[in-house]
């Protein structure tokens, strides 16, 4: 509809004639911000008006509240040059414009003066010009209201200045216009609203004026607000129906309750009805024709709104709703009047939908128009039926006189005639045949199934397949209804809708049967005469059925092939193999539960369990199980995880009792997988399943009813029969014995029932049930009995499999040992036989065997074993303790590992065991020093609880001229785990002269409590650097003056070296360098001024060297001496080192280069090269392998043994610190 607002001129009619076009073209082109009242959202809407001369009948009539009929603004214009005609003319002009104005009290209204801005360049400039009188005379408190437009017609920037204020000032004035007069009509329009209790109200004239609130807010293209105006009068209409049933009924909708005529349905391709506004507006309008025209205006608001979706979703609760007000007001329309208004109306806004949106809004709209063509289909089959037109029937004279009636009462309009396939045409095509009809359904029929299907809704579009099955069998066409028969029918079984199957089911049946389809005809048989939804008549007379066709011969030589499941299924399977894995020629009973949900009893003519069997090669997992072991399922059988188990396996059912599903597994087999670049990060990583495609199977792509997939009998390796088997409902169970005869992995794989011609097949059995009958190669093994100790003999246990495999007589095996290890065979040659199968309690036969022995090798001669059996035999072996002293693993090792290698022709490869051998005890050596005696200790620690006797221990060494004195007692000692024996020699100094190192050997005889035997065992080590070259002597005087030391006063710490033995440095010096260090504890004693220095120590022997120090000690009480430690000290290149040692003084004490110690030392030690003896207590102190290394460069320390340190464990006496306080003792 197109509105736009008055606006009147006044004035001079020729001059606005020439600005007209200007003018209107000019005030839509930019927005403009509307700010409504009642603090609603402001809105950027164009203006646009109609400019029409000012006349007294466009002034509004006392009571006449219209908008459209009344102008918002008036406008008075004028080009009056000079003052003078002003006052004569123009001014008399205005006043009698504004009293008109005023008598109606009208207040929008603006005067525009158009002036030349050329007339008076020649002339002297007035005092006052027009638009000041005008402005003066009528706007002096309004001057915007009074606009002066320059040179309208020519393209000068004052020109188009003035232009755009003018324009601009109007939009603004029109708004304000727009805001007062919208304030009035919304302010009448809800005091109308308010009386719609009072008797004397009718809906059609409020609907008229609120409808004209939606022309305005139309024609400012509000498009949103004026929908709103609909939806409120829709809203008001519905709740004034609904309450007619509270027994509230008005007076004026009495009007609506007469007969209807005409049920022509929407018409939306004009915004405006005005035929059906005109009845509203005559109050003799329908009820049909108030809704259809309130309707097609809310959809005229949306199409302009660009929101087809939303016309589309509101369709389909219109139609409803106008049903159910039909039923309200008991309203009498002639039979089918209201499926043709209800197909007509859908089918209008449909082709609406498709004309005026894109491709980019189908998705959008989909979800609703497919339930449009839905009903659509729905209304038009239901028409079909009323007029006689379904395939089936023929039209009788009734049904002929109601289509005439029907096809009058959908009216003729003359604009219809034009719209090419409009839904008025097709219903009357549709109606005018059975052909047409059924084309029109056929039609219908598919554009719902496609749009449903394109939104994703299957359940829906197979619905309509099911109707349209059953009017293709009204056609006689069984094909095409079996196609959409089975498509339902498999969606139903999909999601469980099992009342629904059923009875598609049944009409597919019935479809088979036409089509004399015989292979499905009886697998739909076998499905409706074992389901429990059905009477029991009706699975009788299936049964029935399927025992006919079954009966029938086929008329090729295959066999009718149907699915097993649901009819009967498999609940269990359990092999039984016995206690143990099946072998060559044992027997297996494969036990099958099975759930018949047939009410009749069925006698099957053959029942075959087919097995396939799978080759596999001999592998660890293969050999014979040790004696007391059990090979049995710890976890259900996964996808290629197959196992048998020991005694009755169940496949189908979880060892927690739970039912596993047939169908699907209760958990997937998965893998992790990953991929990484070769930097090493990670591109990728997921799971995978391997055997996803089995469970990610297309269901609707296949032809059979059952499962989804096509029945396949496999051909299985091997098949076990039972004859004439009968099938009780309820529980059956199924056994089958077979003897095995060959190797390999057995499966279950499927079980055929045999029918008379057809073979009930069974799909694939899972979780699968297979045993295994395992190629068992002999095996040789050699396991110790205990821990393993060297030096003694022990036993192990040599233990030899047969497998499948017999043992000849005189099989031999060879045994080849590591160096230092001896394998011997016991006296008694006897050995154990039993089966591999045996129990604990069964007794062992007892057998004899030979050997062969060397002392590289030991061979053995075995008797005749049958297969399955383990023969069982112990070995002694020895292991010599090696002299760990040479290789100085004495602290590293504990054991020995030996290997023992076996060949024989019961294994294809020679293969060797590894022996570990713990050794009994360890031998250690110390070095002590006293003075320039010096002292060997031994000791052997006891690793094993065994306990062992030593005796005759013994230490020689390679100088002969070295007597050793022992300390100890030459008895028998016990060693053992956590105990230790000393043994202890002293060196005569004399003796060592010219020896720089001993090579020793310690030597005993041990042997095992309570046994006789012994054995020797020796232990070898060195001794390096172990003459005394200096004695150190430290002692701490007393200060001066004082008889005692006393903490916190400095005390003299007197250092004497003295030579015993000149250094052998390789070169004729009469002195060395020698660096000392005070190492104290620092709670106990500062060392003051120099801790470390270097001097010059003669070489002669017997000589002395005398050093001062300054030590303070910082607690009172004994404490011991200070340490000094001793070592050598060389000079290091001066490109090494940034300073240079100079060569030393004898009264110089502190050599360049070394570092000044802090007068508070801390008592640290430094570390010296390893060496393989220890150091004793009574020797100088020098740092433990465990400490760093030297800390000043060139410092290099003594061997153990080289320096002694005669003041070792001496201690002070030092007096408490003096605090100087006086003490006052009392007494009372």
């Amino acid at each position: 509809m197109e509105n736009k607002p008055f606006i009147t001129c006044e004035g001079d009619q020729n001059l606005f004639s020439s600005l007209h076009g200007d003018l209107v073209q000019r005030l839509p082109l930019e927005p403009v911000e509307w700010r409504r009242s009642y603090g609603r959202p402001p809105r950027m809407v164009q203006v646009e008006a109609n400019f029409v001369p000012f006349t007294d009948e466009m002034l509004p009539k006392e009571g006449d509240m219209s908008l459209l009929r009344q102008p918002f603004f008036h406008m008075f214009w004028t080009d009056c040059p000079d003052v003078d005609v002003y006052k004569l003319q123009t001014k008399d002009e205005i006043t009698l414009w504004l009293q008109k104005l005023r008598g109606y009290n009208i207040q929008d209204w603006m005067i525009v003066l158009v002036a030349n801005s050329d007339a008076k360049k020649n002339k002297l400039l007035p005092r006052t010009t027009v638009i000041d009188k005008i402005k003066s005379d009528f706007c002096s408190k309004q001057a915007d209201r009074c606009l002066v437009i320059y040179d309208p017609l020519m393209d000068s920037p004052k020109s188009q200045e003035s232009w755009v204020a003018l324009v601009q000032r109007l939009k603004q004035l029109l708004l304000v216009s727009f805001n007062r007069n919208l304030g009035q009509f919304e302010d009448n329009m809800r005091a109308q609203r308010e009386r719609r209790t009072e008797v004397d109200w009718n809906f059609c004239g409020y609907f008229l004026v609120q409808e004209e609130l939606a022309f305005v807010f139309e024609m400012l293209k509000q498009y949103e607000d004026a929908l709103v105006q609909y939806d409120e009068l829709d809203a008001l209409f519905t709740q004034f129906v609904l309450n007619i049933q509270a027994g509230d009924i008005p007076e004026w909708l009495g009007t609506f309750s007469r007969p209807c005529t005409c049920w022509d349905g929407l018409y939306l391709w004009q915004p405006v009805n005005y035929d059906k506004r005109d009845l509203i507006q005559a109050n003799t309008a329908t009820l049909l024709d108030l809704r259809n025209y309130l309707f097609s205006r809310q959809c005229a608001l949306l199409f302009f709104l660009q929101r087809p979706w939303e016309v589309a979703q509101r369709t389909l609760p219109f139609v409803h709703n106008i049903v159910r007000e039909l039923e309200i007001l008991e309203l009498t329309l002639p039979r089918g009047a209201v499926a043709c208004w209800a197909f007509m109306s859908c089918l209008e806004v449909l082709q609406m939908i498709e004309r005026c949106s894109d491709s980019s809004q189908v998705e959008a709209y989909s979800p609703y128009t497919a339930s449009l063509w839905a009903y659509a289909r729905e209304k038009l089959h239901e028409l079909g039926v009323m007029c006689g037109l379904m395939p089936d029937m023929t039209p009788l004279s009734e049904q002929l006189h109601m289509v005439v009636d029907l096809l009058a009462g959908m009216g003729q309009k003359p604009e219809k005639e034009s719209i090419p396939n409009s839904p008025d045409k097709k219903l009357r095509e549709a109606l005018s045949s059975k052909a047409a009809f059924q084309k029109h359904y056929l039609e219908l029929s598919e554009l719902a199934m496609g749009t449903y299907k394109h939104i994703g809704r299957i359940r829906s579009a197979r619905r309509i397949g099911k109707d349209l099955a059953a009017f293709y069998m009204m056609l006689g066409d069984a094909r095409k209804a079996e196609s959409f028969l089975s498509d339902a029918l498999k969606m139903y079984q999909r999601e469980g809708w099992g009342l629904l199957a059923t009875n598609t089911c049944k009409d597919l049946a019935f479809c088979q049967k036409e089509l004399n389809n015989m292979q499905k005809y009886a697998e739909s048989c076998s499905l409706l005469a074992s389901n429990d939804l059905l009477t029991p008549d009706d699975r009788k007379h299936f049964y029935s059925e399927l025992v006919a066709v079954c009966s029938r011969k086929p008329a090729e030589k295959s066999s009718i092939l149907l699915h097993m499941e649901p009819m009967m299924t498999i609940t269990d399977v359990c092999i039984d193999t016995g206690k143990r894995p099946p072998i060559l020629g044992s027997t297996v009973n494969i036990t099958l539960h099975m759930q018949s949900s047939f009410s009749e009893e069925v006698f099957f003519d053959k029942v075959t369990l087919v097995l396939q069997r799978e080759l596999r090669e001999p592998s660890v997992e293969d050999k014979p199980l040790e004696h007391g072991e059990d090979k049995t399922l710890s976890e259900l059988p996964r996808f290629h995880k197959r196992s048998f188990s020991a005694g009755c396996m169940s496949s189908l059912r979880g060892w927690n009792g739970q039912t596993v599903s047939n169908q699907i597994p209760s958990y997937l087999n998965v893998q992790a997988e990953c991929q990484v670049k070769p930097d090493g990060s990670l591109t990728w990583s997921g799971i995978n399943c391997p055997s996803a495609s089995q469970f990610l199977r297309r269901q609707d792509s296949s032809h059979s009813l059952v499962k989804g997939q096509e029945v396949v009998k496999e051909e299985g390796d091997l098949n076990l029969e039972l004859p004439n088997v009968l099938l009780k409902p309820g529980e059956n169970k199924l056994s089958f014995c077979t003897t095995v005869q060959s190797r390999g992995l057995f499966t279950v794989r499927q079980l055929v029932l045999r029918l008379s011609s057809a073979e009930f097949v069974s799909a694939r059995i899972w979780p699968p049930a297979s045993y295994e009958v395992a190629s068992q190669n002999p095996t040789i093994t050699l396991a110790p009995l205990q821990d393993l100790l060297a030096g003694i003999p022990q036993e192990i246990l040599v233990t030899v499999c047969t497998g499948d495999h017999t043992l000849k007589e005189g099989t031999t095996i060879q045994f080849t040992t590591t160096p230092q290890l001896t394998l011997r065979a016991p006296k008694e040659r006897h050995g154990q036989v039993t089966k591999q199968d045996a129990d604990e309690n069964e007794a062992p036969a007892d057998i004899e065997y030979s050997t062969e022995e060397t002392e590289e090798r030991l061979v053995l001669k075995l008797p005749a074993v049958e297969a399955y059996h383990r023969l069982q035999l112990t070995m002694s072996v020895t292991a010599k303790i090696p002299d760990l002293g040479l290789t100085g693993e004495e602290d590293v090792k504990t054991s020995v590992e030996h290997k023992v290698s076996y060949r024989s022709s019961l294994v294809k490869e020679e293969s060797e065991t590894p022996l570990v051998f713990y050794y009994p005890f360890l031998t250690k050596n110390q070095l002590h020093t006293a003075g320039e005696s010096k002292f060997v200790h031994v000791e052997v620690v006891g690793l094993s609880t065994a306990k062992f006797d030593l005796q005759d221990a013994d230490l020689t060494m390679d100088n002969k001229t070295v007597k050793l004195t022992p300390f100890h007692q030459n008895s028998p000692m016990a060693v053992y785990k956590d105990q230790t024996v000393s043994y202890l020699w002293q060196l005569h100094p004399r003796e060592l002269q010219g020896s720089t190192q001993l090579s020793c050997r310690f030597s005993l005889q041990y042997s095992l409590q309570g046994s006789q035997e012994q054995t020797p065992y020796s232990y070898s080590f060195k001794l390096c650097s172990f003459k005394t070259l200096y004695q150190v002597e430290t002692s701490v005087g007393t200060p001066a003056g004082g008889e005692k030391c006393q903490a916190g006063v400095l005390c003299p710490l007197r250092l004497v070296i003295t030579t015993t033995t000149p250094p052998d440095t390789g070169q004729q010096a009469d002195t060395v360098p020698l660096m000392y260090e005070v190492v104290a504890d620092n709670t106990m004693w500062a060392v003051c001024g120099k801790s470390s220095g270097v001097i010059s120590m003669p070489t002669a022997a017997m000589t002395t060297k005398e050093v001062l120090l300054e030590v303070m000690p910082l607690i009172g009480g004994y404490l011991p001496v200070p340490v000094v430690q001793l070592s050598q000290y060389r000079e290091i290149p001066t490109e090494q080192t940034e300073s240079t040692p100079g060569k030393g003084e004898e009264d110089s004490n502190q050599q360049p280069g070394i570092q000044q110690e802090d007068k508070m030392t801390v008592n640290t030690e430094d570390t010296q090269p390893s060496t393989d003896n220890v150091e004793s207590s009574l020797d100088n102190s020098v740092p433990s392998p465990d400490q760093e290394g030297p800390r000043h460069p060139g410092q290099v320390y003594f061997g153990h043994g080289q320096v002694y340190s005669c003041s070792q464990a001496q201690q002070v006496h030092v007096l408490p610190a003096n605090n100087g306080g006086n003490l006052v003792i009392t007494f009372q």
